[in-house]
């Protein structure tokens, strides 16, 4: 975690920037003590002229902006520099720090497609070496496939997940009549954004590296399958003896596993999508249990089904390099060590893809960030809504973030993170110096509201915290929810 302090400075005093496991930064700004609170809008108003996603923060009692959409720290800290003064102090916090088995964790879809370009080498050989158009069209594929791995395996999805979680909070509130405040960092997140082909192709390939490649790879185990079957099992048997014919059957069947197996676990791989369990709704019975771990863990499925599907053409080399030997035929003992190469590289590879994640899906995020960026956005929404209405909306919506579609938490744990922000957030410029004001908006639906929106403050200022706590049902005296977010 990298800190810049402006000591000298009367509007930005500080900047933090946090890194995810895979390297996607996001900053959280501090306002001066002594900025006016109208500063806040200008600089929000400029960055997401950016397009950077900006959101009201609470970590602690501190009160942040937390600033996605940027790639380096230079580039935010230019963005910001007309806001700060004299020299920055950096520090590094020693949180900052990930271990070496985390990050290999967010890497193992890269990796795995690192090693894959290996066995795609050895396999296009065999192809080549032994003239089958259908096993070079299968290497192709293959390497396609591998490609969306290499360069978008590691990518970190956060920054989309937010927008897609927003995404749905906003289908959410339309459904149920809740107007989103213009003013709110939910509605600047959700507005749609022109994208050129090219955009749109990245962001497609980022999101689904592991559908890309699943789908490709499918489409090779349908050529390994057509070549076995056209080539070896139904080959002309003219000029070959018995156990020519035997051999070569059997390596037929053995390579037809490896294509109809390979094109199932892609298939399976590509269409079952990715699912947290709900921790409030936990399995009805033991088919629902069995079915709930696989939608969990997909790809475990899958590196398991390509597995044996390699394993199946590593008995097939063998028994290619015997017969080859007995007959001596060279051109096919050329190909065997290509093949060897395809076996030890897709194993490992395979072994890779079974430990990883698609990286999104039903209550999937990349990072623990996302959840609380998710929290800190639907706070700000509330808190900018007329008082008398935000008891209610706190509950819906912790209810509706906590659902396996979103976040997959406990909906109480959920409820009380918001109920928590919100009331933290009433005093943070970034969130409400433009807070729609009962008061100062007389259309009929404010007008309608203003009565019972006094009588909630009156209310509110007339009690003590701990009485306002108990009287709303903070889940403080219930669970261990954190009374505020990390980073």
């Amino acid at each position: 975690m990298s800190i810049y302090t402006y000591s000298q400075s009367n509007v930005i005093d500080e900047v933090t920037f946090k890194r995810t496991a895979n390297d996607s930064i996001r900053a959280y700004l501090h306002l001066s003590d002594k900025a006016d609170p109208a500063k806040a809008q200008e600089i929000l108003g400029a960055l997401r002229t950016h397009n950077c996603a900006c959101t009201p923060f609470m970590h602690d009692d501190k009160s942040l902006l937390e600033v996605r959409g940027f790639s380096k720290e230079e580039e935010l800290l230019d963005r910001v520099r007309q806001w700060t003064s004299g020299p920055a102090e950096k520090t590094l916090e020693a949180e900052d720090k990930i271990s070496t088995w985390e990050r290999f964790k967010k890497r193992t879809l890269q990796l795995s497609g690192l090693s894959y370009m290996v066995g795609d080498y050895g396999f296009v050989r065999y192809g080549l070496k032994e003239a089958d158009n259908l096993v070079v069209a299968a290497a192709i594929s293959y390497f396609l496939g591998t490609l969306s791995l290499v360069f978008y395996g590691r990518n970190d999805q956060s920054d989309l997940q937010i927008k897609d979680l927003s995404n749905d909070v906003a289908g959410f509130a339309k459904k149920n009549n809740i107007a989103i405040p213009e003013n709110s960092a939910l509605h600047d997140i959700t507005q749609d954004r022109p994208q050129s082909t090219l955009q749109a192709a990245n962001e497609f390939c980022k999101r689904y590296p592991s559908e890309i490649f699943n789908t490709v790879t499918a489409i090779a185990g349908v050529f390994v399958a057509a070549s076995a079957y056209k080539n070896k099992v139904m080959r002309p048997t003219a000029g070959l003896d018995a156990k020519a014919i035997h051999e070569m059957k059997i390596e037929g069947w053995m390579d037809f596993g490896l294509g109809s197996i390979t094109a199932l676990s892609g298939t399976f791989a590509t269409l079952v999508k990715e699912k947290k369990p709900d921790p409030d709704s936990p399995p009805k019975g033991m088919l629902d249990s069995v079915w709930q771990k696989i939608q969990a863990h997909p790809l475990a499925i899958a590196g398991g089904g390509y597995s044996i599907a390699t394993m199946c053409h590593a008995a097939s080399t063998w028994k290619a390099y015997k017969e080859a030997k007995r007959v001596n035929d060279v051109a096919r003992l050329e190909s065997v060590p290509n093949r060897a190469i395809f076996v030890g590289a897709a194993l490992l590879s395979e072994a890779l893809l079974a430990i990883s994640s698609k990286g999104h899906g039903e209550g999937v995020v990349s990072d623990h960030s996302v959840d609380n960026s998710t929290i800190a956005i639907v706070s700000d929404m509330i808190v900018k809504q007329p008082l008398a209405k935000q008891e209610q909306l706190i509950q819906a919506m912790g209810d509706f973030l906590g659902e396996s579609k979103q976040l997959a938490m406990k909906n109480d744990e959920v409820v009380a993170q918001v109920r928590t922000q919100v009331e933290k957030m009433r005093k943070n410029p970034w969130a409400v110096h433009l807070q729609a004001q009962v008061d100062s908006q007389p259309n009929d639906e404010h007008v309608k509201d203003a009565a019972p929106a006094k009588q909630f403050a009156a209310e509110r200022a007339a009690t003590t915290d701990k009485d306002w706590q108990t009287k709303v049902g903070t889940a403080a005296d219930k669970h261990a929810a954190p009374a505020h977010l990390s980073f």
